[in-house]
């Protein structure tokens, strides 16, 4: 613990008393002082220390949050000696989600973390120890005599696979990277109904990214083990939900978009029956999607595979409007084509049919899509459908204002100065309303960052490992894989 007081009588007098032995007195002194000074955060944080060296935790524990939070701006010192409470009142598992505040403080050491895990795990909360043993590596990677500790832990949770029928990946490669972390962890694309079923029966948590037919199948197998489902959005508007026996999932997990959820009701109006649903909008990386607090320009941003649900047609006669009004503005794409070559001809002629040749841009697909979005300043949307419209909220990370045409749903994500319903409301969006890049991005911070979506999906985890499945025994198993064939012709007819 420390201690420090200032040279003002109050703080002289209760460091004289607590250097001669005399406490409880000088506790009694920095508690007279907050009396007319309740928020003086180094006194409420030198009364906790006090408190803490009398073996009087939970009063100690009061001052030290009253502390922290009137040292907001520099809070290390009483984070630090909150942490040292909760450790010696045998509290650990309140240690863990001071870390960030402490690693924000510069005062986070892998010794508390390896102190803090050490007491979990004696405490046989392995979920939360493996959290303060990843805190610890990020501190100090090459630690060779925790990383057994860490791997054995790891091994004694339970194991998930994701699997992904299609080639699309981009949403689910931070998720695996979180849990992998976490939990031993299998990544399944493009497999056999037969070898997914062959890893279900290895895992205990099984992440199905969209709900296509491998979860229609796996939804007709005898369980074996905890089955999420992830929907996004083109879901719902395909035949594959009707087909899923629901009641054999565990979580369907959707971005949270209202008129998806309404759409999935209309065609399974049990499914909240049958099934857990959880809302989990999309996340963004705040680290690969760094803030520039940009002045207002004249570059517009598309972000997406160009294709009829995302209305291009619109956006180019909106921005025709803009671009009357002021020549200056121009508009770039970041994105392929996906059709049969009817829209690139209709986009073509239709920027050389209204003059906007030197204003349109096509950059194609950009692996580096924070790189590209360094010049720009607004990210323009036009599509009739979304589920959680990832492109719109990394640009606004990056501190690009969102300028959003209002597709169904679009109220659960997105304020009304973001969105526009016609082409003079696209215009007055970006000419005449304020630009605001630090509230751009402090919005996604606050309600769409990776971290709050891997955080959700982790307690949903959570949940199963404290409640797993009943693997079958060994002779059931045995059962079960020569009946596989005959179960599979089944299914698949």
């Amino acid at each position: 613990m420390t201690l420090e007081l200032s040279l003002c009588d109050a703080y002289a007098r209760a460091e004289r008393l607590a250097d001669a032995g005399r406490v409880d007195e000088a506790i009694a002194v920095l508690t007279d002082h907050l009396r007319e000074q309740p928020e003086d955060g180094q006194a409420l944080n030198d009364a906790g220390a006090l408190l803490y060296s009398t073996g009087r935790y939970d009063e100690s524990i009061d001052f030290l949050k009253r502390a922290v939070a009137c040292l907001s701006g520099n809070p290390g010192q009483p984070l630090w000696n909150l942490a040292e409470v909760y450790l010696a009142a045998g509290r650990p598992a309140e240690v863990v989600p001071l870390f960030d505040g402490l690693a924000g403080a510069g005062v986070l050491t892998a010794d508390l973390a390896n102190r803090t895990a050490t007491a979990l795990l004696d405490r046989g909360d392995t979920a939360s120890g493996i959290e303060a043993l990843i805190a610890s590596f990020r501190i100090s990677p090459q630690q060779n005599m925790i990383l057994p500790v860490y791997e054995r832990v790891r091994s004694l949770r339970p194991k998930v696979a994701f699997f992904v029928e299609t080639c699309d990946t981009k949403f689910i490669g931070g998720i695996y990277a979180y849990a992998n972390a976490r939990f031993e962890s299998r990544f399944c694309q493009g497999q056999s109904d037969a070898e997914m079923l062959r890893v279900m029966q290895w895992c205990d948590i099984a992440w199905m990214e969209w709900c296509t037919n491998q979860v229609v199948v796996a939804s007709q197998r005898p369980k074996l083990c905890r089955t999420v489902v992830r929907l996004h959005r083109y879901e719902a508007f395909s035949p594959w939900p009707e087909r899923v026996l629901w009641e054999n999932i565990d979580a369907l997990v959707t971005v949270g978009n209202s008129a998806v959820h309404k759409r999935l009701l209309e065609k399974i109006p049990d499914l909240e029956r049958r099934t857990r649903v959880v809302a989990i909008p999309n996340g963004v990386d705040l680290e690969r999607f760094s803030f520039v607090n940009r002045p207002r320009g004249k570059n517009l941003a598309f972000v997406g595979r160009i294709h009829m649900v995302k209305n291009p047609m619109l956006l180019l006669h909106a921005f025709q409007r803009l671009h009357a009004i002021d020549s200056e503005y121009r508009l770039f794409f970041a994105g392929e084509y996906q059709d049969d070559g009817v829209l690139q001809s209709y986009m073509q002629n239709a920027v050389e049919e209204m003059g906007l040749g030197d204003a349109v841009v096509f950059n194609g697909w950009q692996e580096d899509v924070a790189g590209w979005l360094e010049d720009k300043h607004y990210l323009v949307s036009s599509s009739i459908v979304e589920g959680h419209p990832v492109g719109v909220i990394e640009g606004m990370a990056r501190g690009l204002k969102p300028v959003v045409h209002t597709f169904p749903g679009c109220h659960d994500f997105f304020p009304p100065e973001y969105l526009w319903r016609t082409v003079d409301e696209f215009c007055e969006r970006i000419l005449l309303d304020s630009y605001c890049p630090e509230a751009y991005r402090n919005y996604v911070a606050t309600h769409f960052s990776l971290k709050r979506q891997l955080e959700q999906i982790n307690g949903l985890f959570l949940d199963f490992e404290r409640d797993p499945v009943t693997k079958p025994s060994p002779d059931e198993l045995a059962a079960a894989t020569a009946d596989e064939d005959a179960w599979l012709a089944q299914a698949e007819a």
